[in-house]
């Protein structure tokens, strides 16, 4: 923090950033329960205590309907989506190619509370294929274009923390057009992005406090900084040639209109704010519509909101962000995430106060926010990639990571999608409300520090009669290999060892493996892994079939002796040691068909402890 010249307190660059990340993060977890209020199950818990709550809420719907659980704290979309476009900026100089192509088809499956037409561009991008391309169905195109919900402006802080060293606007609000055309291609999602995102810039790069209704006032002075359209045809070929297509020419005239619908907003909010401690939130809040149900997801609606809870309450921002995430009716989560982020951005951190370390992922939020402020567009990285080719993430990778996490278990290590390794901290299964549904979800937790839910949705197998003798036949076949592991009473691994000591101070002392029974010349780890002589067996094995093995060995007990010697020789498997007595214990050797040397023991006779 430095001092300004009212000794008042001005938070560095480092700590806005970390006031506007926790900030979005809190006003999203804040406001994410209210968002459906008529949709939610709470415990009974009434939010008057304007503190994070654990909440049930129903997703899938109709035809997949099932109760997803969010603990105290956890973020939705809005803040996956910011992180998602923080870490392609902090990943390549092709940031948007990144983005694209492979986070935001990795997000679709552990997206938590997407919007719809997020996930269907999204769709579009598993296929490589931006969702304004012809090769679309021509309803598709049509739906992407249509799409001016606020699922752009949400996500734009991190172009606006970069920027912050650029005294001119205009590089920004080319990233945040080429970022805002990867998913919404109407110009309510794309000016609303840009009147924020301007906001949220002078926010970043204002020293000193800002007044009541500053915010306002500087958005509106200028309008023709935010309000032109970016030329983005370098970093998204074709866009806007689709863009005019499918506005017959006038894509411009619905672009000079919703500017002007934004400044209309803009203006009910300053005229509110003039009248000081007469103004009343909800009322303009309905003015503006955000609590119109057929607009209030508007990228407009969404940006004005923010923008005039963030002038009204500079001075009491804890107010602010709480107003916005209780204002039932309005889409709670996103604006509180927006206007927590421009509080955060005017003030820092230090007013967060409890929430900061509560909220999901506070250190890695704080870590991105940090890393972000200290980039700098304006001065070659070398720490930044320079690919130019960047491979797609598509449905057939989701499918086949999908398909691994299911063989997982707690603890487990996997490489996610977009090339990030995570721990599996646990798995479980959701409350259905529809029949032959069932659904699982995995906790991840990235190496980085992020939660990741991981869910995945399928039918149960209709009983039909091929089913049902395929089945039968399962059982049988389960039934017998039951019988002939219950055969097996004791199986373990020997190791061959250079030297049984060092062996033995390596695997006890500094990897702490348990000794179980220990001779001159075995040592038993765990009842699993025999630490032996690296000539163990050389007696009994011919020194050419000892040489051309490999040397590890696997060791077997089996009640069903005579069974097992049938079936190796049957199977053809070389046995390289016949069947003989150790020990008053009959035994043999044979070689597996990787080359392996595996022994198989008669469990009739009970060796002495001190035999293995």
């Amino acid at each position: 923090m430095t001092l300004n010249n009212k000794n008042k307190a001005v938070p560095l660059i480092v700590d806005k950033a970390h006031g506007a990340y926790l900030g979005a993060a809190i006003g999203d977890a804040l406001g994410w329960p209210n968002e459906r209020q008529p949709r939610r199950k709470s415990s009974g818990h009434t939010g008057k205590d304007h503190d994070f709550i654990r909440w049930t809420r129903r997703s899938g719907g109709r035809f997949y309907s099932h109760e997803e659980t969010i603990e105290p704290g956890e973020y939705s979309d809005d803040t996956q989506l910011i992180l998602a476009t923080s870490r392609s900026l902090l990943t390549t100089r092709e940031w948007w190619k990144h983005l694209s192509y492979r986070e935001i088809p990795f997000w679709t499956i552990y997206e938590r509370g997407g919007g719809g037409a997020t996930k269907r561009a999204a769709n579009s991008w598993l296929l490589s294929r931006p969702p304004w391309s012809a090769e679309n169905k021509h309803n598709n195109v049509r739906r992407y274009f249509e799409a001016g919900g606020n699922g752009v402006a949400m996500r734009i802080l991190p172009h606006c923390l970069t920027g912050v060293a650029s005294g001119r606007f205009s590089s920004i609000s080319q990233q945040i057009v080429a970022n805002g055309v990867i998913t919404h291609g109407h110009p309510r999602a794309l000016v609303g992005a840009l009147a924020y995102g301007f906001a949220l810039w002078r926010a970043f790069t204002h020293k000193g406090t800002l007044e009541y209704g500053a915010l306002i006032e500087i958005t509106l002075q200028n309008e023709k900084e935010w309000g032109e359209l970016p030329d983005v045809s370098g970093t998204c070929p074709g866009w806007i040639e689709a863009a005019q297509t499918w506005a017959k020419g006038k894509y411009t005239d619905i672009w000079r209109n919703t500017v002007k619908e934004v400044t209309e907003m803009l203006h009910k909010c300053r005229d509110a704010l003039m009248q000081g401690a007469l103004a009343v939130d909800r009322q303009v809040m309905e003015q503006i519509g955000a609590y119109d149900r057929r607009i209030n997801g508007a990228g407009t609606v969404a940006s004005a909101a923010a923008i005039f809870l963030s002038s009204r309450y500079a001075a009491d921002p804890i107010h602010g962000i709480i107003d916005a995430a209780f204002a039932q009716g309005t889409d709670t989560d996103t604006i509180a995430s927006m206007t927590g982020a421009l509080l955060g951005a005017v003030c820092g951190p230090s007013w967060l106060g409890p929430y900061a370390e509560k909220i999901q992922d506070a250190n890695y939020l704080r870590q991105i926010a940090e890393r972000i402020a200290n980039k700098d567009d304006n001065v070659e990285e070398k720490n930044l990639a320079t690919e130019t080719t960047i491979t797609p993430v598509k449905k057939s990778d989701l499918d086949s990571f999908v398909s691994k996490l299911q063989q997982t278990r707690a603890d487990d290590t996997i490489v996610l999608p977009n090339s990030r390794e995570a721990k599996v901290s646990k798995s479980y299964a959701h409350k259905v409300w529809v029949k032959n549904v069932e659904v699982v979800s995995w906790q991840l937790t990235t190496f980085d520090g992020q939660s990741l839910f991981i869910k995945k949705i399928s039918r149960k197998q209709q009983p039909t009669q091929e089913n049902l003798l395929k089945s039968a036949d399962e059982k049988s076949d389960k039934s017998e290999n039951n019988r002939k592991l219950k055969d097996v009473t004791r199986l373990g691994i020997k190791l061959p060892v250079d030297n049984i000591d060092k062996a033995r101070e390596f695997y006890n002392r500094i990897l702490g493996l348990r000794i179980v029974r220990e001779t001159r010349n075995i040592v038993n780890l765990e009842g699993i892994i025999a630490l032996v002589p690296k000539d163990y067996g050389k007696e009994s094995i011919d020194n050419e079939t000892f040489g051309e093995v490999r040397h590890s060995i696997l060791y077997i007990e089996t009640r069903n002796f005579e069974r097992v010697v049938g079936a190796v020789q049957k199977s053809g498997n070389r046995i390289i040691t016949p069947v003989t007595q150790w020990g008053g214990q009959k035994f043999f050797r044979c070689i597996d068909p990787d080359g392996n040397i595996v022994e198989v023991f008669d469990a009739s006779y009970r060796p002495d402890k001190n035999d293995v």
